[in-house]
């Protein structure tokens, strides 16, 4: 009988372990499952991050902004390029990065802003690298003169809002070597006629291919040609060469500008440009 209940409870206790086993395989089974999903879920996480390019375009955007703006003639290299072009985007991003210290600057008796050249050398080195330098005189670009002051070491700029038509949207990025190309869709924020006030709803008018090319740890632009996507449709007010309307970040610019202002220079403000600058049509800065 003895024997007999032993046998029963070693049946018993076989019985637990082999549930206790089945548990515990259970467990593991899903922690196991549990493991792969997080690898994996890990993994893909990682791939996108490592393929998104997002931060990268976002940066280009702004670096491109102003130049974009004034619509650039296609160059092979910056000695061929539009100097004059290359210069007046140079100002206007030094006048976008600094827009909310505007008020600090010199300003001639009319209120016109001189902006001094050492700013300027940022930002030219900045977009065109550090061994690209302009020879510094007035210049007249996009019907606008810039008369430049030798005893300040500054330009006088004309007070006006008029200063591009298009905005960047950098649509791909390539490398080659040691250079990137950098595809731009230029957004025409005027060619329905009407502001537009919301760009992500526009579809590019046009599209350039930036070419930047890698001096030490950084790439700065060394060319701009015509790129193999194209637009759906493109009519005449998208033809490269000249900018035609304004821009809303560079109307947003000289709107602080013109609030930097007395008000007592504010009813001038449409003749000073003429006032402020000696109009040079032959003149273009050289290197």
């Amino acid at each position: 009988m003895a024997t007999s209940n032993e046998a029963e409870k070693a049946r018993h206790a076989l019985r637990r372990r082999r549930r206790l086993r089945q548990v515990l395989g259970a467990v593991v089974c899903v922690l196991v499952v549990i493991g792969l999903a997080s690898v994996i879920s890990g993994g893909v996480r990682l791939t996108a991050s490592l393929f998104d390019d997002t931060e990268e375009k976002e940066e280009f955007e702004l670096r491109l902004q102003t130049l974009v703006s004034l619509d650039p003639e296609p160059f092979d290299s910056l000695e061929s390029a539009n100097r004059a072009r290359l210069l007046d985007a140079a100002i206007w991003s030094v006048i976008q990065q600094n827009s909310d210290s505007l008020d600090t600057y010199e300003r001639d008796e009319v209120g016109a802003m001189y902006l001094p050249t050492l700013d300027i050398d940022r930002a030219v080195a900045s977009l065109y690298g550090p061994d690209f330098h302009f020879n510094y005189e007035t210049f007249t670009d996009n019907g606008l003169t810039f008369q430049y002051v030798p005893e300040k070491n500054a330009y006088l700029l004309p007070i006006t809002s008029v200063n591009g038509n298009y905005s960047p949207r950098v649509m791909q990025i390539r490398r080659e070597g040691s250079t990137k190309r950098v595809t731009v869709g230029y957004l025409d924020l005027y060619g329905s006629g009407e502001i537009v006030f919301d760009p992500t709803k526009l579809e590019p008018a046009k599209y350039m291919d930036y070419i930047f090319t890698r001096s030490g740890d950084a790439y700065y632009l060394t060319a701009i040609t015509e790129s193999e996507m194209k637009a759906e449709s493109q009519t005449g007010s998208v033809s490269s060469g000249g900018a035609q309307a304004p821009v809303a970040p560079q109307d947003q610019v000289m709107d602080n500008v013109a609030s930097a202002l007395p008000e007592s220079v504010a009813p001038a403000q449409s003749g000073s440009a003429s006032e402020s600058a000696t109009t040079d049509p032959a003149s273009a800065p050289a290197e």
